[in-house]
This record gives C-alpha cells, structure tokens and sequence, in this order.
C-alpha cells in the first residue's frame, strides 16, 4: 500500500539509471541524482535519457515493498550548458540522425552555442563535417518534432491528463494531438492503443464536455457499438441491447441513451434496419456484397460443351496420375461453367486438389484467372501448393497509402475470367464487400474454405452466411483421403468435429499434465530440445505453440517470455519497452493491417537488424525486409506462440497446444479444431485431458449478428 505526503515536491538533478520503462505509456522507475544523493523515482516520462537533466514535480511516497519513493507527475527536461551536457545530450539519439560521433563534431564545431543553432539557425550545421543537405533536413525535421513534442506535452499537461495517457496521444498524432482533443476528444478511442471509453471520459470532462451532453451520449453509443462489432464480430446490435450497454457504460438514465439514439439515426451516425442498428460502414459492406453477388449470379453460364470439359479432365488426370471423384468432379466442372462457386471440406477431403484441378482446366479452355487469400502465408502457401503466382486479396486489389482505398473497384475491376479465393473463413465483410466490387460481372468467382473453421477476426461471418442461405451453389467435400505424412491428424481433427475424441498416435500425441507452470515447463522443453533433437525440426520455422488465451502460465504472453528465453535468449537486445523486448533473430508477428508496409495481421517474420541512431527495427517477411520506428513497435508481438485464432492460413510441421481448464471459456470444437487442422506432420496436445473433453463436447458456436445470410435469401 501507498501512503503519501502532503506537500508537493519541486526537484532538480540528473536521470541516473533507468531501471524499467514502458515504451507505449512512458510508465519509469529510475534512480534520479539531486543534491548530492541518489533517489528512486517513478513517474511517466516520454523518452528518458540516462544523464540528461530534468525538474521533477510530485511527491514522496513510502512503498510497503520498496520503501521511500518520489512520485513524479510531471518531468521537464532542462537544456544542458556544460560542453560535456550538450554533447551527450545530442549523443543520446534523442534526435534522430545524430549519434555520437557526429555529436561530438557538432560541439567542436560550435561550441556553447550548439543548440542555439540547431534550434534557430540550423543552416549553419552545413559547416560540421559529413553534414550534407539529406542530413541536415533529417535533423531539423527530429528537432522540429521535438519542439512540436514539447508543445502538446504542454498543452495536454495543462488540463490535467496523465502523463501516460498524453505521451500515448502524442505517439498517435503527434503535432495534431491539440486539435483533435480539443475538437473531439472521443476520437481517441478509434485511434488511441490503449485509451478506451474511460480514459477518453476524463479528457471530455477535462477539456469541458458535460456529463449529460448529446456530444458524450452519442460518443458513448458508438463506441458500445463499434466495440462489439470489433470484439465480438457483430455487424449490428439490437436498439435495447445497445442502450442498455450504453447507460451502464455512461451511468446515465436509459431514455437519455433512447434519445441520443434517435438523434443519432436522424444525424446519420448510425444506421438502423428496424430495431437493428449498424455502424454505417458495416451496413453498407453487407449491402453491397448482397448486391454484387446478385449481380453475378444473373449471368449465364460459360458455353463450353461437357463434352470437352470432360475430355479435358481426363487429360488431366492422366497427366497427374490421379483420378477426381465424384465431388471432386463437380466442384471442378462448375466452377468453370458457373458464375459462382463455393469449395468447402475439412483437411484431407481434396480442396488443393480440386483448386489444383480448377486451374489446369481453366488453362485447357482458356480462361485467366487470379489466386488469393487473406494473409500473406496463406498467399505463400495457395503459391507453393499450386506453383502459381498467389497475391493478398489486399495486393490483388492495390491497396493505395496515400488515398486509403483500393484502385481495384467497380471503377477498374480485377482482369481475370475467374477470381479464386482460398481461406475465405478468414475473409470479413467489408473486405469481402471490396473483393467483389472489383470481380467484373462476367467473370466467375470461386471460394474456397473450411466452414467448420473459426470466422474472421473482424466482423461477419461471411462464408457461414454464404453457405447458410442456400443461394450460392456449394460442393461439400467430405470423403477423407489419407496424405502422405500425415497419419492420422487428418482423421482426428475430422472425428473432433464430430465430437469424438481422437485417437492418440505418434503423430498425435497428449502429454497429461494437470499443473499450468509444469505444462508451461514441458512446452517450453518440446519446443527448444525435445523436437528439435527427435525430429531434427527447426524451433523457429517449423514448430508452432497455439494457445486459445492470453493470459495465465499457459497463456500467449507467458509462453512467449519463456520461448523467447529458451530459444533466443543469448541474442542481441535490439529494443526493450513495456513488458516485452525485441532480440536479434526473434520471431515475431504483425498484429494488425498496415497498408503503407503493405503487411497484414497475421504475417510472420524475423528481427534481422536494428538501427539505434535512426531508431529503426527491421523484420524478414517472407523475404521482404521492413523497417519499423521503435515507437509504431505496438504493431509487432512475439510470435513463439500465438493465438488459435491468429494461426488461421497458416501451417506447420509441428503444433503444441496447451489444454487447462483454467481456459475454461475458450474451451470450444471449433477452436480445438482450427488448432488442430495447423499441423501438417505431428500434434501435441499438452495438459489436462478433462479440458480435451469439455473441449469437443462444446459444439456452442457463438453466432455472430449478421444480416448478410436473409439479404442473399432475399435478393437471390
């Protein structure tokens, strides 16, 4: 427990060491010299410098744990004036482009008045050796920001928003962060890591918004809205269930909410279907992709006899020394004599065969056609199992930076007879709403996927909806045919989804272990000596540990700390922030859509270099190399483990999968199923067999509000 002094403190000195920092919210404890003795402080400072001077402002508190503490809130940073000051000061690589050496020029060069020129005529910095003008616009432009920092930090520290809070706001707009605060500060919600409905409260209040406002009320609705949307893969929310969630979230009577939600719906702020209420983007996204399949289902079929659709089958399976049965043969045929096809079957039941089948005769008869999928390894693997070019559906329809919309549209449609697209489990609305806006009418549109997969991370559940409204013609493969390799992984994950219990073999395996931190252990063992030696599998390529949660012993966060430190703990420290670091070979993920790197939620990479002066990382993808500015790093995690739901388009040779019942709510068929159908040669289920059991027996999909199936019944 904390006790504080009463008085507020002012003090001067000098950041010692820095003991622990939070990269995303500033959050510090360091020791701070002042007056001739070495203090603990802790407080939320921007970027601490080791050696640079600031005036604290806060109080003394005695820890129980950790004794007396100063508790900062606020920190200023004071300019050097000693020689040596200034030039640690520019060394410190607080202003990108300059690193020591440079420094050290800089000083020479200039002496006292160092930063009075680099502040007021930075021109002048032309004179130092190995200064060109590319450099010289790269430090002014650091500077700038610096001062544009200082400013906001100002600003914000002047209506009492914490620390963290500001130092988050500034990372995300930086010299824009007054504005939009002032002008709306609920849009840091949307847009803000970390600030959610609360935090975002505060500030309104703070800067002058009442509690009982049409401004606060309507904010709050939209965010009770579009969280359930993000969290839950809802397209909509029922009028009394919104409200309702709206007034405990703003502790407000219902029939302010009830009006506020008129006003909303009247304003265009959200969009209502009777008693359902949409975010407006979502409405639309169902709407048109409604409409473009209804459009493409008017034409009529490609007029190529069965004659010599059949014959040309048959050259085919001579040529592969196969032979398609019968299912496999009217997914074939249909999808090139059809305008709209849906391909859906568990592992081993012949999809690739079939997408394989589809492309040679679209070949024979020709027809062009493009390959997609979501992600990036779900592109990298529909390339290597079919030897064509495979694209993201987001670089199949040219994604542009600099406008945020596709050039690929209704405007300038996809060139191709036939578009495929693998993995459309994975697809949500609004990007399955963009794909089909780019299909030319006349082309065919195959899509292909597992039902009994997890739906997308974002809203929807399109090819559940798809299949469900009996429209869009379907072929359901469902004999298993053995792979080689396999054993019987394939015929498990199938008797899973039937809600039997699996086999154990070789090739799927349990480890029972009914203590979370000794699975942890034996995770940890598999993954660094026990697979590797046994089975010669690289620990970083080729084995992947699937856990259904975050948190606990045998949660992602844990299992990451450990696997890091197992399997990479001895390699270079490229970045350290919050409760996480970044180590020189890590495997890491992207965790959410960037456009600009042209990089998706999802992908999977390396840390293959770090550049300390330009404060850059840079990461492997696929044998792409991107750089990422330390502070935009909340868009990478480690990747030892990862979510069930985040292994979706991905395969490995080896998966291991924690089963605890302190999982209990994620314990679901449908999640141990996805889990399961990512290992191509050997499963290892680690842990409590009762929680394999409740498990399969949980066959509760948690359906998600869509209107996306009646509008297909409707307009087909």
């Amino acid at each position: 427990m904390t006790q504080f002094k009463p008085a507020d403190v002012q003090m001067r000195g000098s950041l010692f060491k820095v003991i622990y920092h939070n990269n995303e919210n500033g959050y510090l404890i360091a020791l701070f010299k002042t007056g001739g003795k070495t203090i603990s402080v802790v407080g939320n400072m921007l970027e601490p410098r080791q050696g640079d001077e600031y005036e604290l402002a806060g109080r003394w508190t005695t820890h129980a744990k950790y004794g007396e503490q100063f508790k900062f809130e606020s920190a200023d940073l004071i300019a050097p004036t000693t020689l040596h000051g200034i030039e640690e000061y520019l060394a410190s690589g607080l202003i990108k482009g300059i690193g020591p050496h440079l420094a050290s020029r800089i000083v020479k060069q200039f002496g006292p008045k160092t930063l009075d020129i680099l502040n007021n005529d930075p021109d002048r910095l032309l004179e130092v050796e190995g200064i060109g003008r590319k450099k010289l616009k790269d430090i002014t432009a650091a500077a700038a920001a610096m001062q544009d920092m200082q400013e906001v930090m100002s600003f914000l520290k002047s209506h009492n928003i914490p620390t963290g809070a500001a130092i988050k706001i500034y990372r995300t707009y930086g010299k824009s962060s007054i504005g939009v605060v002032k002008n709306n500060p609920y849009q840091l919600i949307q847009d803000v890591t970390g600030i959610g409905f609360q935090i975002a409260d505060t500030i309104a209040q703070k800067v002058g918004v009442e509690r009982e406002s049409m401004y606060r009320l309507e904010a709050g609705l939209s965010y009770v809205l579009n969280d359930a949307c993000r969290q839950s893969g809802h397209c909509y929310l029922d009028r009394e269930e919104l409200e309702r969630r709206a007034a405990e979230l703003l502790a407000v009577d219902e029939g302010l909410v009830s009006r506020a939600t008129t006003r909303s719906i009247d304003g265009s702020l959200l969009a209502s279907e009777g008693d359902k209420l949409f975010p407006y983007a979502l409405q639309v996204a169902e709407l048109e992709a409604a409409r473009r399949l209804e459009l493409l289902m008017r034409k009529t079929s490609q007029p190529f006899g069965d004659d010599k659709l059949l014959r040309s089958l048959t050259v085919i399976e001579r040529r592969r020394g196969i032979t398609f049965d019968k299912k496999q043969r009217e997914a074939i045929l249909h999808a090139v004599q059809q305008p709209v096809t849906i391909l859906t079957g568990g592992p081993g039941t012949g999809k690739t065969l079939c997408v394989n089948g589809i492309i040679e005769l679209a070949d024979e008869v020709g027809l062009t056609y493009s390959l997609c999928a979501p992600t990036g390894r779900a592109a990298k693997r529909l390339s290597e199992l079919t030897g064509r070019e495979a694209r993201t559906i987001h670089r199949l329809l040219e994604f542009d930076p600099s406008t945020g919309f596709f050039r690929k549209d209704i405007e300038t449609q996809i060139e191709a007879d036939m578009v495929i697209v693998d993995e459309v489990s994975m697809v949500d609305v609004q990007l399955f709403a963009a794909l089909l806006s780019a299909v030319k009418p006349e082309s065919q549109l195959v899509l292909v996927g597992d039902v009994d997969q997890l739906p997308s991370v974002g809203p929807g559940q399109v090819l559940r909806d798809l299949i469900d409204s009996k429209r869009i013609p379907t072929v359901r493969l469902d004999t298993i045919f053995r792979q080689s390799g396999q054993g019987t992984i394939i015929t498990n994950s199938h008797r899973i989804n039937r809600g039997e219990q699996p086999h154990f073999s070789p090739d799927f395996v349990f480890m029972a272990e009914d203590d979370q931190t000794k699975s942890q252990a034996a995770i940890v063992s598999l993954c660094a000596t026990i697979l590797p030696t046994n089975h010669r599998y690289d620990p970083f390529a080729d084995i992947q540990v699937l856990s259904p949660m975050h948190n606990s012993p045998t949660g992602v966060k844990d299992l990451n700390r450990e696997l890091q430190k197992a399997l990479n703990g001895h390699a270079r420290m490229c970045w350290q922030g919050s409760d996480r670091k970044f180590l020189m070979g890590d495997k890491v993920m992207q965790t959410m859509n960037n456009y600009d790197k042209d990089i998706f939620n999802g992908d999977i990479g390396r840390v293959c270099g770090v550049d300390p002066e330009e404060g850059l990382l840079i990461v492997d993808f696929y044998g792409r190399q991107i750089e990422y500015d330390f502070e935009h790093l909340d868009e990478l995690t480690l990747a030892y483990a990862m979510t069930i739901h985040k292994s979706q388009g991905n395969e490995f040779k080896a998966v291991v999968v924690p089963m605890s019942m302190s999982h209990y709510i994620m314990l679901q068929r449908n999640l141990l199923y996805t889990a399961v159908t990512r290992a191509r040669e050997l499963i290892i289920l680690v842990g409590e067999k009762r929680a394999l059991a409740v498990a399969i027996n949980n066959a509760d999909v948690k359906l998600r509000n869509t209107m996306l199936r009646q509008r297909l019944i409707e307009a087909l």
